[in-house]
């Protein structure tokens, strides 16, 4: 689901998920300006819920093409405009 807005203040413009589907990457406009990407997992012990991993969030890009190149640089499976791996 695009353009929703998460509990951050983040435009979700795009999430992608991994082939397992246990790991995700949202890709987000800050409201205030700017892109960015957090990269989240889900477990079953969680019952579902989705867990940030990277930290990634507070920075900012200044496009989302930036964003998504630098969520490839940092993310092991994420290959933009590729299959999740």
């Amino acid at each position: 689901m695009t353009g929703r807005v998460n509990h951050r203040g983040w435009i979700v413009a795009n999430s992608v998920a991994s082939a397992d589907g246990a790991y995700c990457i949202d890709f987000f406009e800050h409201p205030d300006g700017g892109f960015g990407f957090e990269h989240f997992r889900s477990d079953p012990e969680d019952m579902g819920q989705w867990t940030a991993l990277g930290g990634s969030g507070p920075t900012r890009y200044s496009n989302m093409d930036d964003a998504v190149r630098g969520a490839a640089g940092e993310v092991a499976w994420f290959t933009p405009g590729g299959p999740a791996v």
